[in-house]
């Protein structure tokens, strides 16, 4: 398994040979391209654009997974949207009778996503999309700026480890997920996708609402190290899940992981991740 540093690595001597080619060829950085059925406007010199461009999309692994958990008609809640890497395959998989709600607070990746969007007539009235962060309290301060661009270049503003760029949220409001849900008068939801960088916490203790009417299956990235100012909050966010009676199983494998989060953080490689599946205890 690569450390989250090693994955940049390879990213970025991809997209130089990319670039190379490209720049041989005088073709821009930036471009409009179809991948799996999708249109994408991408940016060749950003890691979620290059994978989607190159590969076809970004985490082929759990997109894979998305098409076993995911059935038409669901109703779905991509969290830490993005510019809609995992939002528009969803919007793919629920039908024209399904919903996707996705939530990105930076000004840089919703604008991204709503192109994204906008090249997909057809998947357009399927998605609900929302400037939003979400936090446990729905007054809670908006943060100036979030992790959501991964450039591939070596900066002295990138993180030290995830090589992210802070963004602004400018336009962005925040509020729990029950309030928007109610808001919303969306009574059911059947599967959430979290990816929001260390903020998980707070998410899920403003949805501890739907989780318990819903007990909607969860797919997130479990990743300690950008806990390490507050290494706590990483077994907070384990013993909150298993307090609510879900599981967890690693997406990759299937193997289901012990309720120990010090054998959990064994699993994870340093300055990595293990992206997994969290289930009700009994549920198929």
């Amino acid at each position: 398994m690569l450390s989250t540093s090693h994955k940049i690595k390879i990213a970025r001597g991809l997209s130089k040979a990319v670039l190379f080619v490209h720049n041989l060829l005088g073709l821009p950085a930036e471009v409009v391209a179809s991948r799996r059925g999708l249109t994408w406007s991408l940016d060749l010199r950003e890691g979620i654009d290059l994978a989607i461009y190159v590969l076809g999309g970004f985490e082929l692994g759990t997109l894979r997974q998305y098409a076993q958990l995911i059935k038409p008609g669901d109703v779905v809640l991509d969290i830490g949207a993005n510019v809609g890497a995992h939002t528009l395959p969803m919007a793919q998989l629920v039908g024209a009778a399904g919903k996707v709600y996705s939530f990105e607070p930076t000004a840089y990746a919703f604008a991204k996503q709503q192109a994204n969007i906008a090249l997909n007539p057809s998947l357009a009235s399927r998605i609900s999309a929302h400037q939003m962060m979400l936090m446990a309290d729905d007054h809670a301060e908006l943060p100036e700026s979030v992790y959501s661009s991964w450039p591939l270049e070596d900066a002295v503003d990138l993180h030290s480890t995830h090589c992210g760029r802070l963004m602004g949220t400018c336009g962005s409001v925040t509020g729990t997920l029950d309030s928007f849900l109610l808001d919303a008068e969306v009574v059911h939801v059947d599967f959430v996708k979290l990816d929001v960088d260390g903020n998980e916490n707070d998410v899920l203790a403003g949805a501890r609402g739907i989780l318990q009417s819903s007990k909607p299956k969860l797919m997130l990235e479990l990743a300690p190290y950008v806990y390490e100012s507050c290494p706590h909050r990483f077994d907070e966010l384990l013993y909150f899940l298993w307090g609510m009676g879900y599981g967890m199983s690693e997406i990759a494998t299937g193997r289901v992981l012990p309720q120990n989060p010090t054998a959990i953080r064994a699993l994870i490689p340093d300055a990595g991740s293990l992206n997994v599946l969290a289930k009700i205890c009994g549920d198929t």
